[in-house]
C-alpha cells in the first residue's frame, strides 16, 4: 500500500506531504489545481521519463518520494531482497527520485541507488495506473491480447514462447546468411583467401610492432650510442687518472690507515665493492659498444618491416593484435563458407526441432487463451452491464494468422490475433471496439476490464485519473460503486470531477490552487466529514453552495455508508 507521498518543487507544487488511507482515496478540485500532477509524480517515482522542465521555477532540483508497505507482496519482496535493497523482515519500501536542472535524474530505493529499469519493474508489480487517455490502449489489438493473457495468467508460457521465438529467428537469419548466391559466396571466398594469405605471408608475431618501435631508435642512433658508451668506458678504465685508478689509490690509503688505527675496515670493504661494481659497469658498456656495431642492412630490414606492418594496419586493424584477431575471424568465416552446405543442413535440422517445440508451446498457449476468453467475456460483459449499458455485448475474437504452408504463423506472442468486439445496444452487430465505442463507453469498458483483472492480478494499488471522462452524474454513481468495490481488495486512487464518485471516498483530498506574492501554489487538504459534505456540495452546484446542494451531498454520502 502507498502510505505516504512527498513532492518538493515539482511544477506548481512547492512542498507537499500526503498520508494515504486504505480503500478509496479520492482527489477533487478545480481544473488546473494540480490533481493530475500528483498522479504524474507517482508515475515518475515508478520510472516514467521526466525532464528538467518539471522543476519548479527558481529551484535547483525536484524531489518526489513515496513510502510503500509491501507486506504480503512476496514476489516484489523477493526481487528487492535479490537486489540487496531490503532484508527478509523488512516490509517498508521508500522510493525517491531526484531531478536537477541539468536534466540528470537519480533513483533510490531505501537509499540504495537503483536504475530506472528496476523502478519500472517495481512499478509493474506494485501499481496499475489508468491515465486520462489510457482508454486509447484498448484500441490496439496487441494490448487486447495482453489483457487476455494477464487475465489468464499466461505470462510464464508467453515468455517461453517469446524466448524460443527469438532463438528460432536467430537460426533462420544464420541460414539465410549462409544461403548466399553462388557468385557472392565465391567472391567472399576469394576475398578472404587473399586477405588470409596477405596476413600469413608477413608472419606477424603478437606485439611485434611495439618491439620494433623500441628497437628502431637504437639502430638509427647506433654510432652516437657507441661513442657515448665508449667515452663513459674510457672515463672509468682507460684514461690516466681514471675513476678506477683513483678508487684503487683511495683503497690503498684506507689500508694504510687501517693498519695504523685498526678501525677503518668497513669503509675499506665498501670501497672494494665500489671498485668491483665499477668494473661490472665498464664491462656492460663494452658489451653495449659491441652491440652497436650495426650492419646498415639490419636497420633497413627493420624499417622495411615497420612499413609492411603499417600497410597491414591500414587494411586490417590499428595494432598487430587487431590484425591477428581479424585474421582469426576471416579464417573462421572461410571455414563456414567452405562448409556452408553442411552447416545449412545442420541449422535447418536445428530450426525444425525448435519450430516443433515452438508450435507445441503456441498450441498450448492458444488452447489456454480459448479456455479463458469465454470467462473474460462473461465477466467483462456483466460489469459493463452493471455500469449502465444493460444491453451491451462483449466478445473476444481469436484467430490465427496463416503462413504460406497452411500452418499458423508463428510470432513472438504465439499464433493468435485477438480483437475485442463490442455492441452498445441490443440487436446491433458486434464490431471491433475501435470502430464503434464512444468515449464514455470506452471509459466504462476499461473500468470493467480493470475490475475483472483486479481480481486476477497481484497488483495492490490502482490509480484512475478521470475514469469518469464522458459520463454524467447517474453513471458516475455506478462507477463510484464499482471503484468502492475494487477498493475492498486494492488500495484505489481516483481523480474525479463527479460528486457521485467523490461521495464514496474513504479519504477525500481536496486540491486547490492559490497565488501568493505573484507565485502559484498547490494546496492539499485532507477533508473532515463536514468538509467532505461541503466539497461534494460544491461539485454538485458550482461555486455557490446552496442548502439544497448541501442536503443532496449529505444524502449521497449517506447512501455510500
Amino acid at each position: 500500500m502507498l502510505r505516504e507521498l512527498r513532492i518538493n518543487n515539482y511544477a506548481i507544487i512547492e512542498s507537499l506531504k500526503l498520508e494515504m488511507a486504505d480503500g478509496l482515496n479520492v482527489f477533487t478540485g478545480e481544473t488546473g489545481a494540480g490533481k493530475s500532477i500528483i498522479i504524474e509524480s507517482v508515475e515518475i517515482i515508478l520510472g516514467s521519463r521526466c525532464s528538467s522542465e518539471v522543476i519548479r521555477k527558481g529551484a535547483e532540483k525536484s524531489v518526489v518520494s513515496a513510502v510503500f508497505d509491501i507486506n504480503g507482496h512476496s514476489e516484489l519482496k523477493q526481487v528487492l531482497q535479490e537486489k540487496g535493497i531490503i532484508d527478509a523482515g523488512n516490509d517498508t519500501l521508500i522510493i525517491r527520485r531526484e531531478m536537477d536542472t541539468s536534466g540528470k535524474s537519480k533513483c533510490y530505493c531505501n537509499d540504495e541507488p537503483v536504475t530506472l529499469n528496476l523502478l519500472r519493474e517495481i512499478g509493474d508489480m506494485l501499481v496499475d495506473i489508468h491515465g486520462q487517455y489510457d482508454h486509447q490502449v484498448l484500441l490496439k489489438p496487441i494490448n487486447q491480447l495482453n489483457f487476455l493473457d494477464r487475465y489468464s495468467g499466461l505470462s510464464s508460457i508467453r515468455a517461453e514462447v517469446s524466448e524460443l521465438y527469438g532463438e528460432y529467428q536467430g537460426i533462420l537469419e544464420e541460414i539465410n546468411s549462409l544461403k548466399l548466391n553462388k557468385s557472392e559466396r565465391e567472391h567472399k571466398i576469394d576475398l578472404y583467401k587473399f586477405q588470409l594469405k596477405e596476413i600469413d605471408d608477413v608472419g606477424l608475431k603478437r606485439n611485434e610492432d611495439e618491439e620494433i618501435e623500441g628497437i628502431l631508435p637504437q639502430l638509427k642512433n647506433a654510432d652516437k650510442l657507441k661513442n657515448l658508451a665508449s667515452e663513459a668506458c674510457q672515463y672509468i678504465l682507460r684514461e690516466d687518472n681514471s675513476l678506477l685508478d683513483r678508487l684503487n689509490k683511495v683503497a690503498r690509503i684506507y689500508e694504510d690507515i687501517g693498519r695504523i688505527t685498526g678501525n677503518i675496515q668497513s669503509n675499506h670493504a665498501e670501497l672494494e665493492n665500489m671498485i668491483s661494481r665499477l668494473k661490472d659497469i665498464a664491462g656492460d658498456l663494452e658489451k653495449f659498444c659491441s652491440r652497436m656495431d650495426v650492419d646498415p642492412k639490419e636497420l633497413d630490414k627493420f624499417i622495411d618491416r615497420k612499413d609492411l606492418i603499417i600497410r597491414l594496419k591500414k587494411k586490417y586493424g590499428q595494432s598487430v593484435s587487431d590484425i591477428l584477431s581479424y585474421r582469426d575471424k576471416i579464417k573462421s568465416e572461410l571455414d563456414k563458407l567452405h562448409n556452408s552446405e553442411e552447416n545449412i543442413i545442420d541449422l535447418e535440422k536445428k530450426a525444425k526441432t525448435v519450430e516443433e517445440k515452438l508450435n507445441d508451446l503456441c498450441a498450448k498457449l492458444s488452447s489456454e487463451r480459448g479456455k479463458f476468453a469465454g470467462k473474460l467475456e462473461g465477466s467483462v460483459e456483466k460489469v459493463i452491464q452493471e455500469l449502465g449499458m444493460e444491453k451491451a455485448g462483449f466478445k473476444i475474437k481469436i484467430d490465427k494468422g496463416m503462413a504460406q504452408e497452411g500452418m499458423p504463423k508463428i510470432t513472438a506472442t504465439g499464433w493468435d490475433n485477438v480483437e475485442f468486439l463490442f455492441s452498445a445496444n441490443a440487436g446491433e452487430d458486434l464490431k471491433p471496439l475501435r470502430e464503434i465505442a464512444s468515449g464514455g463507453e470506452m471509459s466504462r469498458t476499461m473500468l470493467a476490464l480493470k475490475t475483472v483483472l483486479g481480481g486476477a492480478d497481484n497488483i495492490p494499488i490502482m490509480i484512475f485519473d478521470e475514469i469518469d471522462s464522458g459520463v454524467g452524474g447517474p453513471m458516475g454513481q455506478v462507477i463510484g460503486e464499482k471503484l468502492a468495490q475494487l477498493s475492498k481488495d486494492h488500495q484505489v486512487f481516483c481523480i474525479t470531477h463527479l460528486a457521485q464518485i467523490a461521495c464514496f471516498a474513504d479519504k477525500h483530498i481536496k486540491v486547490e490552487k492559490e497565488v501568493r506574492s505573484g507565485r502559484t501554489y498547490t494546496v492539499i487538504s485532507s477533508l473532515t466529514e463536514s468538509e467532505k459534505v461541503e466539497e461534494v456540495a460544491r461539485m454538485l452546484s458550482g461555486k455557490e453552495i446552496t442548502a439544497v446542494s448541501r442536503k443532496h451531498a449529505k444524502e449521497l454520502i449517506l447512501q455510500t455508508q
